[in-house]
């Protein structure tokens, strides 16, 4: 997607139709202009190109001044835009916060949310992270710790505390104490759960599990039922339990336990769900 295509795709993601956008732009481009001019440079049609500056100009991303020439139009400098745009957004949301909160509507402990994509799951994953008060226990891959880092280092400074397995080498010394997950090769479990699984439970009440990739189909379910709850932590509990086992005896020990059994050999491979390699 070359610049103008980004910028075009990201106007209308902000609420501009088609041709504010294009007339937007043309305007950034061009400098004043007279509305046929946009029109011309823009490809708005000469139709509707006097209602899509009006429009521009009633949104304050357009200026209207009138000369003993004509009419002219100009655009407001995308930093002032943004500036206002953003704002404007943060004034709504204040007062949506507001007006909802009232209502103070809690899902049933039952309710289970499905989500599929990668911006979905993440969000869900990330809303966990921002509301938590108490207590986080995940399990997470490289590259979903450095999508929620930014996010787990804001919940640590409220004073949150995070239990947090990795499957990956590196996590910022602020977050204290991480088990790394070296019991098992990542790409075994991977190959077993066919998803590089993600955990995030908040304050032992709510949880979101998933499959998070850039590549590949994301997805997730979220439930504040207490066995689920329970369960999806007690799964995160285990493995804080192997890594620390790991580097009191070892990995060739362990491994030599597991491959060494054929019943733990087919658990840890995943044979006995998927079928033999």
């Amino acid at each position: 997607m070359d610049g103008d295509a980004a910028a075009l795709a990201d106007l209308q993601a902000l609420g501009f139709s088609p041709n504010e956008a294009r007339a937007y732009l043309a305007l950034v481009r061009g400098g004043r202009q007279k509305g046929y001019e946009v029109a011309k440079g823009s490809g708005v049609p000469r139709s509707m190109v006097y209602q899509t500056l009006e429009r521009l100009v009633a949104r304050g991303a357009a200026y209207r001044v009138e000369e003993g020439e004509g009419v002219f139009y100009d655009a407001v400098s995308p930093t002032e835009l943004l500036s206002r745009l953003e704002q404007e957004v943060g004034n709504k949301l204040a007062r949506a916060k507001e007006s909802l909160s009232r209502l103070n509507s809690e899902p049933s402990l039952e309710t289970i949310w499905r989500v599929q994509g990668f911006d979905r799951a993440l969000a869900e994953a990330r809303s966990l992270v921002q509301r938590a008060g108490r207590a986080l226990t995940l399990s997470l891959w490289q590259e979903q710790l450095d999508a929620l880092e930014p996010h787990l280092l804001d919940a640590k400074e409220r004073g949150v505390s995070i239990r947090l397995v990795l499957f990956g080498q590196r996590a910022d010394p602020r977050l204290g104490k991480v088990y790394f997950h070296h019991f098992v090769d990542p790409q075994v479990v991977e190959r077993r759960l066919r998803a590089r699984l993600f955990v995030v439970a908040k304050d032992h009440e709510e949880v979101v599990v998933g499959n998070l990739v850039r590549e590949g189909k994301s997805w997730a379910v979220r439930t504040r039922d207490p066995a689920l709850v329970l369960v999806a932590e007690e799964y995160v509990r285990h493995d804080v339990v192997l890594a620390e086992m790991t580097l009191a005896y070892g990995v060739e020990k362990l491994t030599a336990l597991w491959t060494g059994r054929e019943d733990l050999k087919r658990m840890v491979t995943g044979e006995e769900i998927h079928g033999a390699p």
